[in-house]
């Protein structure tokens, strides 16, 4: 894809918010439009991904999760139209049982080039870790393909 199609996709108003974020992450710019029309810049210190990767993808994964320290904001991110929507799960550790438990999943349905985002306060004195799967529908229980777990702390 030349330059001048790249330009023309980032200002496209009606793809915006994800188009937008998956150019940024091909041509290593940092910032991505949110639904409003207002800029996040999701490379900033503090920010975690996940990434699902699948080589069929153009831009290599089917789907991307990501928590923007600056908010406290989780957004999951469709980015491969494969059928499948994406569901986003954020765990805290419990010291006390010893194990991750789910605190926060949401559902993007939206299709290609969209996403869906929650937000939970995440605390200095916690560990958390989230990852991204595809999934066929809001109540599916069996992922059809997840991330790795992405651990990190505030």
């Amino acid at each position: 894809m030349n330059r001048k199609n790249k330009t023309r996709m980032v200002s496209m108003a009606a793809v915006g918010a994800v188009a937008a974020s998956v150019l940024a992450l091909a041509t290593g710019t940092t910032a991505l439009a949110d639904t409003a029309g207002s800029e996040t810049d999701v490379s900033a210190l503090g920010n975690t991904w996940a990434y699902l990767y699948n080589s069929n993808s153009p831009y290599g994964t089917s789907a991307q999760m990501v928590h923007v320290d600056d908010g406290d904001i989780f957004r999951i991110y469709d980015t491969y139209a494969d059928g499948h929507g994406v569901r986003g799960t954020l765990q805290r550790y419990n010291s006390v049982t010893g194990n991750y438990e789910t605190v926060k999943s949401k559902y993007n349905g939206g299709g290609y080039i969209s996403y869906a985002q929650f937000t939970f306060d995440v605390w200095s004195v916690n560990s958390y870790r989230m990852r991204v799967c595809t999934v066929d529908g809001e109540g599916d229980e069996t992922p059809v393909a997840c991330s790795a777990w992405k651990s990190f702390t505030e």
